[in-house]
């Protein structure tokens, strides 16, 4: 598969930079106690990173014909750029630091070892599309069905102000709501809806969107999760860059969108003095996750690491802590023990087993994205995108084994490696192009080739009405001979897939 070409990395380049205007213009000195620190950038520190940066940017695929690509492409992006950009504006670089930035780029570089193995044909049976798309609705309400008997039919429009009160509500419901109504809700929020949202993107069905974003909604009045706030626009997001674009050249157009998104939303709130866009876009959702992975690293080189003691293993490994590592960093870092400062899959990894995890966890995300590289082959374009764009994110800010299991990583891995095959369901239908290119008619092919005949001077070529075309059937030329006779065709046997009525 080809890699990201240098004007690519370039553009990159250019996403860091803007992140780094980002921080020192609008986000440290308005959030210097979240852990942003105020200070000029570190240009000595800077020109150190450039190789480590520039080596994980060229190992992104510039082709998202694997749908693992939206992950490796989200990883880079909300994961591996702020690492690298926080290291510029740290006053005290430690070795903590130095062992961050190492492991996370020689991790994603191992992890781009993927697209350099060729990918098995699956040879296996995949359900009509009756019949999977039938299986799929009656999951889908049976899992809005579980979230309903325990939470109750409650749908409102949830402002930004009110998120973080309305989790709260959330987390206090786990007292007296059993984990499978809460599996129910991420895998609808992470799962179920955005396949939904894909496929009636994919073949026009708009109320298959509706609903996919209304269920979107539904459980964002229930967890305050910005995420499936955010999950719809993503969705679509991705379906549309897989579909309107040359798919072996998305990477070039995400490159170029995410660096002048970034570039905008600074400029808008330091003209304007403010600090709402870059709040959500930047602070938020990218470089927070740096920050939180150089607390993880620096508290837990210089203590036990926690073996999965809180989670998995908590039955056979002693925990050390009294709190899980997301609060248990929040208390220590920003002095609150109910703040979750979640960070990525490396900064869990490192927590759970230090270096041995982060390179183990990255063995287990690759034999896992190799899989379903594998089982989406054939697949409609933009379905398999859709089903893990947010998983894709999840997994720059959550564990691996919590992505997997609670957001319903496994479960969309599942529902794509069932997906009929893009032959089978006569999904394709709708070709993005459509948009902007008007589909020529036999009468429009007809005119230009005879403009073309008198330009060139050659004599107008005779072209019978197809309506007076002899019919292969019953013409007797067609059956005159015995050797040239053709079986009916209801004869046959069907060897076609089942179409999608």
């Amino acid at each position: 598969m080809t890699r990201l070409r240098w004007r690519g990395v370039g553009w990159l380049v250019g996403y860091a930079v803007a992140l780094g205007l980002a921080h020192a213009l609008v986000i440290a000195p308005a959030f210097g106690y979240m852990g942003f620190e105020n200070v000029p950038p570190n240009i000595l520190v800077a020109i150190v990173l450039v190789p480590t940066y520039v080596v994980c940017a060229r190992r992104l695929p510039v082709s998202w014909e694997r749908p693992s690509a939206v992950i490796y492409w989200m990883l880079f992006l909300l994961v591996v750029a702020p690492v690298h950009v926080i290291v510029v504006f740290t006053s005290e670089l430690t070795a903590e630091l130095w062992l961050m930035v190492g492991a996370v780029a020689a991790a994603f570089w191992l992890l781009g070892f993927i697209y350099s193995v060729p990918l098995p044909s699956p040879h296996r049976r995949r359900p009509s599309p009756r019949v999977y798309w039938l299986a799929f609705s009656l999951l889908w309400l049976a899992l809005v069905g579980t979230v309903i008997s325990y939470y109750g039919l409650q749908f409102r429009f949830v402002a930004l102000s009110e998120i973080y009160e309305v989790r709260d509500t959330y987390r206090d419901s786990f007292e007296y709501v059993p984990r499978v109504a809460r599996y129910a809700i991420t895998w609808l929020g992470n799962a179920i809806a955005p396949i939904a949202i894909g496929r009636g993107l994919v073949t026009r069905r708009w109320l298959w969107v509706v609903l996919g974003v209304v269920t979107e909604l539904f459980l964002v009045s229930i967890t305050g999760f910005k995420q499936m706030l955010f999950a719809s626009a993503l969705v679509v997001a991705v379906v549309v860059l897989v579909r309107a674009t040359d798919v072996k050249r998305v990477g070039e157009r995400v490159v170029v969108l995410a660096t002048t998104g970034i570039v905008l939303v600074t400029m808008l709130d330091f003209l304007r003095g403010a600090t709402s866009l870059t709040t959500i876009a930047v602070r938020r959702l990218i470089l927070t996750a740096g920050i939180n992975t150089k607390y993880y690293f620096d508290f837990f080189t210089d203590h036990p690491f926690v073996y999965m003691g809180h989670g998995l293993f908590k039955r056979w490994v002693e925990y050390s802590y009294h709190l899980p590592p997301p609060f248990l960093i929040g208390e220590v870092y920003f002095g609150d023990a109910n703040l979750s400062a979640n960070a990525n899959i490396w900064a869990d990894a490192y927590a759970n087993f230090g270096l041995v995890g982060v390179f183990g966890y990255t063995a287990v995300l690759a034999v896992a994205l190799l899989f379903v590289d594998t089982v989406a082959q054939g697949v409609t374009r933009g379905l398999a995108v859709a089903g893990l764009a947010q998983s894709a994110f999840s997994l720059s800010n959550t564990a691996l084994p919590t992505v997997f299991l609670t957001h319903g990583m496994l479960l969309a891995i599942v529902l794509i490696a069932f997906m009929p095959t893009e032959s089978s369901s006569g999904e394709d239908g709708w070709r993005w192009g459509r948009l902007f290119v008007r589909r020529r008619s036999t009468a429009d092919v007809q005119d230009a080739v005879a403009s073309s005949d008198q330009a060139t001077g050659r004599p107008e070529t005779s072209r019978p009405d197809p309506a007076s075309r002899p019919d292969p059937v019953s013409s007797p030329d067609t059956v005159s001979s015995p050797d040239t006779a053709r079986p009916h065709t209801a004869s046959r046997p069907n060897t076609g897939s089942e179409q999608d009525p």
